[in-house]
């Protein structure tokens, strides 16, 4: 009796507070959503064969991260990240970031550290959305893309003057703050976005030894500490969009980054890294006719790494990656069933690095691909749908490489099925090639490259389900990818060496994720996600359970202080990391599981400002033992910002 009475009081309650859309109109938000990364052409989401993630700005702002990375980890339970080296490595359904294609509008990032983007570069809030696609998408994207592509769109200005200041500030002493203007008019549109980020640097000490077994008999390390860097970050970017004519428009965006990373160590004090990063692309776009289309891009992107000497102020360049792409895309709707993408690129990328030899000096290498593709689409029935792509890459150093995909869905009622084959490739790294360096932490020892690296080859499965009705949407996924030559490395004891090398046969990753949305009331929206991941052929099973659940509370978009409230958690199983030594010693050590939870209010207040509050981490986990594979949270923090936006 107790129990139905309350349920009774809420639903009044929520009931009363209203709405800005219905359920419904909920849904037709969503389904409307259009897409461009799945096939290289604008399509509704509710329409392409191809399972994506799309999550939009509106999900970005109520999640209040307070960074990109962290973003991404607590909303997706098939992506998660470890900190070997200190620095962030993304996984994505046993994919790591090599495997894993990071684009902003369309375009590649230059710049990585331990296979991994520098995720500070993007900003959380200039993003319009985000298309994740999971599984190998060579045939559109080329090399990189074996694991899966995150597109990362950015915002264009929607009204005649449009702006927005906003500061966030995290207990940890994190700092966050953005500042935008934009307009659009009848000759084209201007944003211009900006950022500034400050995180003090942290250390996290063991309370416990880390536990590993040799040939079954304990062995307790002594108690360690890590270190957690802190850094200043800051960056701008313009983007521009011109109306040359009612058919044909050009978009240009610069953009300058610019990165101090504070180790918070001894050395720190004197030496510290920075970073930064030019862009420059423009695309142009004509429509011959409602159903012809052609695009041109181009795009520069240079990322630098200094070694910076605090106490004589001056600064030694130690790294630069810069890339160039030029592309031509065709695009053609034919007969209102078939739908045609053909186009063409030319990419370059040029590393220099002081790692590329045993002197310790200078040294620039250099790759080149020239690439063709083609995807079409079919529609055989009103409900079926197939598409047929393929692409073959010329590249400089390992010659010609064709990939292609078969993929289909197929609509019954409220399902939506998907499935399909794709191949894919990836070309070893001018790092996993020429790298010759002596590592001089932990006594010091030798990482070498291998010239006679192959390329990496993949054959990938993938197969979903989607069910959508009124108060219930459930997606389920699984995917298969055996993948040839596996490129990693392998440490001999007895020169001190770490080596690249091609796995013998072939890798097999199997991985599946189910996500559930479900609002049993109006103002009620519940989300939970499943993954799980399985890699053959690997010294390392790395967090094979994940498993996120959030609940939402939403009341009328134009009320007055009553927040939106967000309650979310993820869960993070346990792990045994395997390896083998050169005496054939069985080594294994046990990573406990974890899990955070967050609360996050977002309220409107007068005058157009927005209130932010909440608590990350509310039990206030910090792991036992620190290590690359434990949580590098620092226990429960408070967060709490203000914006104000026209």
């Amino acid at each position: 009796m107790q129990k139905s009475l309350i349920i009774t009081l809420l639903t009044t309650l929520f009931a009363w507070q209203g709405f800005s859309q219905t359920d419904n109109d909920d849904k037709k938000v969503e389904l409307s959503e259009v897409i461009v990364t799945a096939t290289r052409a604008q399509k509704y989401l509710k329409d392409v064969p191809i399972t994506v993630q799309v999550v939009t700005a509106d999900d970005i702002r109520k999640s209040q991260a307070s960074d990109f990375q962290s973003f991404l980890e607590t909303e997706f339970a098939g992506i998660n990240f470890t900190y070997d080296g200190g620095m962030p490595n993304i996984n994505m359904l046993g994919f790591g970031g090599k495997y894993v294609l990071f684009l902003v509008d369309g375009e590649r990032m230059a710049g990585e550290t331990f296979d991994n983007i520098d995720y500070n570069r993007i900003d959380l809030d200039n993003i319009e959305r985000i298309e994740i696609i999971k599984g190998a998408t060579s045939s559109l994207y080329g090399s990189n893309a074996l694991g899966g592509v995150i597109n990362i769109i950015t915002k264009n200005a929607k009204k005649a003057f449009e702006g927005s200041a906003s500061y966030l500030y995290e207990s940890s002493e994190s700092h966050k703050t953005n500042i935008g203007i934009g307009s659009k008019q009848k000759w084209g549109s201007i944003r211009v976005t900006s950022f500034y980020n400050f995180r003090e640097p942290y250390t996290l000490k063991d309370s416990e030894p880390l536990r590993s077994y040799k040939n079954g008999n304990l062995v307790e390390a002594e108690k360690g500490e890590l270190n957690i860097a802190g850094f200043t970050t800051y960056g701008v970017t313009p983007k521009v969009s011109l109306n040359i004519s009612p058919k044909t428009n050009i978009t240009i965006t610069p953009n300058y980054y610019f990165s101090e990373r504070n180790q918070g160590t001894e050395i720190s004090r004197k030496v510290r890294d920075r970073y930064y990063n030019y862009t420059m692309s423009a695309k142009g776009e004509t429509e011959f006719s409602e159903n012809k289309k052609l695009s041109l891009s181009a795009a520069f992107d240079r990322y630098d790494k200094f070694n910076y000497y605090r106490l004589i102020k001056e600064q030694e360049k130690n790294y630069e990656n810069t890339i160039w792409r030029a592309a031509a895309q065709y695009n053609q709707q034919i007969w209102e069933k078939h739908s045609l993408v053909g186009g063409t690129e030319v990419f370059s990328d040029q590393l220099l690095s002081f790692r590329f030899n045993n002197t310790g000096t200078e040294a620039k290498e250099t790759a080149k691909n020239y690439t063709l593709f083609t995807q079409q689409e079919w529609a055989i029935t009103p409900s079926f749908t197939l598409v047929t792509g393929a692409r073959i890459d010329y590249h400089s150093l390992f010659k010609e490489h064709l990939t292609y995909r078969l993929s289909g869905m197929f609509k019954v009622n409220k399902f939506s099925f998907r499935g399909g084959y794709s191949s894919g490739f990836r070309s070893p790294t001018l790092k996993e090639l020429y790298t010759n360096w002596f590592h001089p932490w932990g006594g010091g020892f030798q990482i070498m490259g291998n010239k006679e690296l192959k390329p990496e080859s993949s054959d990938n499965i993938n197969l979903s389900v989607d069910f959508d009705s009124k108060k219930l949407n459930i997606t389920a996924m699984t995917q298969f990818s055996s993948v040839k030559d596996k490129i990693s490395y392998r440490w001999t004891s007895a020169s001190d060496t770490i080596r690249y090398i091609n796995f013998k046969g072939h890798t097999k990753i199997i991985s599946s994720e189910v996500s559930a949305t479900y609002r049993p009331i109006k103002a009620l929206r519940l989300k939970s996600s499943y993954a799980y991941y399985y890699i053959s052929n690997s010294a390392e099973e790395n967090r094979p359970h994940t498993f996120t659940v959030k609940a939402e509370y939403i009341p009328k978009a134009d009320a007055l202080y009553i927040p939106n409230i967000i309650f979310s958690g993820k869960y993070v199983s346990a792990t045994r990391i395997n390896d083998i030594n050169t005496n054939n010693d069985r080594i294994y050590a046990y990573y406990e599981p974890y899990s955070t939870w967050h609360l996050q209010l977002h309220s409107k207040l007068p005058y157009n400002f927005t209130l932010t509050a909440g608590i990350n981490n509310i039990f206030g986990y910090v792991t036992k033992t620190t290590s690359f594979y434990s949580s590098i949270s620092p226990g429960r923090t408070f967060i709490i910002g203000l914006k104000y936006q026209i």
